[in-house]
């Protein structure tokens, strides 16, 4: 019986050795594929290589701890796994800003402050914003350019019956209702798909907005595509490239579907509605006119990239500045404002409608300010960056000062390190001024 008690001993004991050594061999070997996280993360902490004089001070033994941390093998399974066992047993999902609603439905938290107007921007804000926008509209339309401006849908408006309790605050004002209420007066080129998709949620062959992703769905987002490029024509008297729906394919939650979802790094898919997804292509056609086109644009404008490829009916010339940056994500200089505004034919400024409270994220001011003739062109950005950097120091080691601009970001509900850079901008424009 001795025997047999040893044998399993060492069993145990060569298993053990095994589960602790896997890690390691999958570290350097990395001979099981492992999917890779998705989400948003800080940028993890570089490999290091062996001195003496990092041994010694211990800077080696500290960089190489926090790599390890982020880098050993199966990290992603097991932060799946875990993941999962909070999700099934507390309902909790390690996704920043994601929470789960009744029926499991996902919802970003910041949608869900935008549809009961806990993030409102106030009166002042709003009335400012729209007199500059009026103005930008004017002035544009005396160079031949349209301005329009585009809203797009609030997932917590369009299904508040899955929203979370505790949530629940009775609707006083919100920066959808008091900005469209404006638009509406002001004669400014606009298009409210927030208003459309709830009208339609019902009676839609399709979901509008999925249940697991945060945006509209492939199809919600083809449908706007079409009446983007049919308002740009009559707008404009122009003749686009014809869109082509080829066909519909129907699928379980696929790209922008399941954002969401891909985001909380589960082990196992959530369920949710058949979606579908249109397969579009624009016409080739040269004697169809493809205007130039600057958005100005949160990820929505991403679902119409992927969805619709709706760029294949703009010129070549056309962009999109993210969050009012390039691509690149360097900020927008005034001399490329500049430019880049006389040789569009239209600007769009499109977001969700709980975006609106911090609508165009200078990009609005900027543009009014230029026209105006307040302050001068920048002429090197790379100036301008270095000017910008020193400022936002300025505001980061002063404690005061940082805490007005804490405070101002957790009003306009945008990031602090967002709130630091716009608060920058502004004081170099008014110190030059």
């Amino acid at each position: 019986m001795k025997w047999k008690e040893n044998k399993y001993r060492s069993i145990l004991f060569v298993f053990m050795m095994a589960v602790l050594f896997l890690p390691l061999v999958q570290s350097n070997l990395d001979f099981v594929k492992v999917h890779p996280l998705q989400g948003a993360f800080a940028e993890p902490t570089p490999d290091t290589s062996f001195t003496t004089a990092k041994w010694f001070d211990g800077s080696y033994q500290d960089q190489k701890g926090e790599y390890l941390k982020y880098s050993f093998g199966f990290r992603n399974i097991l932060i799946r796994i875990h993941n999962q066992f909070e999700y099934n047993f507390f309902n909790k999902l390690n996704a920043e800003d994601v929470i789960a609603g009744k029926d499991n439905y996902l919802f970003e938290e910041h949608y869900i402050q935008g549809y009961y107007g806990t993030d409102y921007a106030g009166d002042d804000s709003i009335n400012n914003t729209m007199y500059r926008l009026q103005f930008i509209n004017d002035t544009l339309k005396k160079l031949n350019k349209t301005l329009i401006l585009i809203i797009t849908p609030n997932k917590a408006a369009f299904y508040p019956e899955y929203l979370p309790d505790r949530y629940k605050v009775p609707i006083v004002k919100t920066n959808y209702d008091s900005f469209l209420k404006l638009i509406k007066k002001s004669g400014i080129d606009y298009m409210d798909f927030n208003s459309y998709f709830i009208a339609n949620k019902h009676t839609s062959k399709y979901p509008l907005i999925p249940k697991n992703g945060t945006h509209w769905s492939m199809y919600g987002t083809a449908l706007s595509g079409d009446s983007i490029v049919k308002y740009i024509e009559k707008a404009r008297h122009i003749t686009m490239p014809k869109a082509v729906w080829k066909n519909i394919r129907l699928g379980q939650g696929d790209m922008f579907d399941v954002d969401m979802e891909n985001a909380t790094n589960l082990m196992f898919a959530l369920p949710g509605p058949q979606m579908a997804y249109p397969d579009i292509k624009f016409e080739n056609d040269t004697t169809k006119t493809r205007p130039n086109v600057l958005v100005v644009g949160d990820s929505y404008y991403w679902g119409l990239v992927a969805g619709y490829d709706i760029g294949d009916g703009f010129s070549k010339s056309s962009d999109f500045w993210y969050y009012y940056k390039k691509l690149e994500h360097k900020l927008v200089s005034r001399k490329q404002l500049q430019d880049e505004i006389a040789k569009q034919d239209v600007i769009i400024i499109l977001a969700t409608a709980h975006n609106w409270g911090n609508i165009g994220w200078g990009f609005i001011e900027d543009t009014y300010n230029m026209f105006k003739g307040i302050g001068p062109v920048v002429v090197d950005p790379a100036e301008y960056a270095n000017e910008l950097d020193e400022v936002r120091n300025a505001i980061k080691s002063d404690p005061h000062w940082l805490g007005e601009v804490e405070k101002g970001a957790k009003e306009k509900g945008i990031s602090v390190d967002s709130a630091i850079t716009l608060n920058a901008i502004w004081v170099i424009d008014h110190k030059k001024k």
